[in-house]
């Protein structure tokens, strides 16, 4: 159903506009302790700006890749070693708190945008960066009688997505922050995954790269697929649904010391009614020289289903 030509020029067609060169950003790896201190003392502003009674002065649970801090009425932090992400719950039970109505999107955007300023998450980034708003998100859950009949679906939650921009590329992957809100408009979770911290001696440039053609990396994003599904693209359908060049974070769970170009692709394999759907996401270099090294992981795509 789709051809490895076909999937590179549908890759081409959704990137934006790409710059010719790109700088090579330097970040700070201070590492694991000095990730934990800077959260201790983040978590503290944090919990008191958002009402959650935590005290990470005391020190938390040390575990091999992270620190747990627990507090009164449920509330938890962590941070992780590796990138000094941090996440920030409040400990409200999922059902409590709901929203009596589903609020227009605008309403709740508002919502979570307080929560942003009240917690002063702008303040963390560099100057010469920008966290924005880049998508909302909203949790409902519904329940059934015996006889199965459905209930309306209750709003619980309003999730906003922050993207954080480094010399005016967004830093691609899991989203960079996320603030989750209950129906009074008090925060629910916070969650951080930021790479670059204001004040944090970041930011040097150690190269300035020329970009790659996009068609050269949607190219190598489909014969990655093509391999993937062992010669079998076109015997599926494969719909593409974002190639966008940038920065890319690796992952809460992973060091990293510089911020690349990088294309990344997400796309979903349907085999049909014989084999299962799955979604995939395809980083390549955005340079023609390689500067970040990316973890290697291979699962195949669209398997059989079991009998």
């Amino acid at each position: 159903m789709t051809t490895t030509k076909d999937l590179t020029e549908r890759l081409t067609g959704l990137v934006g506009d790409v710059p010719d060169v790109t700088e090579v950003v330097e970040l700070a790896t201070p590492g694991p302790e000095a990730f934990v201190r800077r959260n201790e003392q983040l978590f503290a502003g944090l919990a008191e700006a958002a009402g959650i009674p935590l005290d990470a002065s005391q020190g938390g649970l040390r575990l091999a890749d992270r620190s747990v801090y627990r507090g009164e009425d449920g509330g938890r932090a962590v941070t992780f070693h590796a990138s000094g992400a941090l996440t920030l719950h409040a400990g409200v039970d999922p059902l409590d708190d709901l929203f009596d109505e589903v609020l227009p999107d605008e309403k709740l955007r508002g919502y979570v945008d307080d929560q942003v300023a009240r917690l002063g998450l702008a303040s963390l980034v560099d100057r010469e960066d920008t966290l924005t708003f880049e998508r909302l998100w909203k949790l409902k859950a519904a329940g059934a009688d015996r006889e199965g009949k459905v209930s309306e679906p209750v709003l619980t939650r309003a999730v906003g997505a922050y993207r954080h921009a480094v010399r005016d590329l967004p830093v691609l992957g899991r989203a960079s922050g996320s603030v989750e809100v209950t129906g009074s408009g008090r925060l629910s979770s916070l969650t951080l995954t930021l790479r670059r911290f204001a004040g944090d001696g970041s930011g040097a440039t150690l190269d300035k790269a020329v970009s790659r053609r996009p068609e050269d990396a949607a190219s190598e994003v489909a014969a990655r697929l093509s391999r993937l599904l062992e010669g079998r693209e076109e015997d599926v359908r494969i719909e593409p649904q974002l190639f966008a060049f940038g920065y890319l974070s690796l992952g809460r769970r992973r060091a990293q010391s510089v911020l690349a170009p990088m294309y990344v692709a997400a796309v979903t394999v349907d085999g049909g009614e014989e084999a299962e759907r799955s979604a995939h996401v395809v980083a390549v270099t955005g340079s023609e020289k390689q500067y970040l090294r990316l973890p290697v992981g291979v699962r195949t795509a669209a398997e059989r289903r079991s009998a």
